[in-house]
């Protein structure tokens, strides 16, 4: 059945199913049971959960991108610049290469963008990839308020 669903359907899902929770305490809470997942969970779940997680904390902040590689921690930048728990390299890898195959993204340097559905509403994730850099804009964001 996991078969069925898109890597972009699975994001989403994470997305909806972490809205109602504070992401930055659910980070730090996740790191403090040192990244343990349920037994028998698909192996690209953790992923897209820190992934989900992470783009909801910079959502809720008004934050006009986040920059990240898979070591280390990931920057929000909006009204203030703070940095994110660093989830294990593995789940910070596949993580941003799930995000590049969901924008069709090939190569060291490439760009593509991707849009989620959040409350109601459409967020356009661009992103940018330099070598291990990414670079996650969400245009509009960090204008509004």
């Amino acid at each position: 059945m996991s078969g069925l669903t898109s890597p972009q359907q699975k994001l989403q899902r994470q997305i909806d199913c972490q809205l109602e929770v504070n992401a930055h305490a659910a980070l730090s809470a996740w790191e403090s049971a040192g990244w343990n997942e349920e037994p028998g969970t698909d192996s690209d779940e953790g992923p897209l959960k820190y992934i989900a997680l992470i783009l909801l904390e910079a959502i809720e902040e008004k934050a006009i991108r986040i920059t990240m590689d898979k070591d280390s921690e990931p920057t929000v930048y909006g009204d203030v610049t703070y940095t994110l728990p660093k989830a294990p390299s593995g789940y910070i890898a596949r993580g941003l290469e799930i995000l590049r195959e969901i924008a069709g993204m090939e190569g060291s340097h490439a760009r593509g963008s991707i849009v989620l559905g959040v409350r109601n509403d459409s967020i356009e994730l661009i992103l940018q990839k330099d070598g291990g850099r990414h670079t996650l804009t969400m245009p509009g964001l960090g204008l509004t308020g």
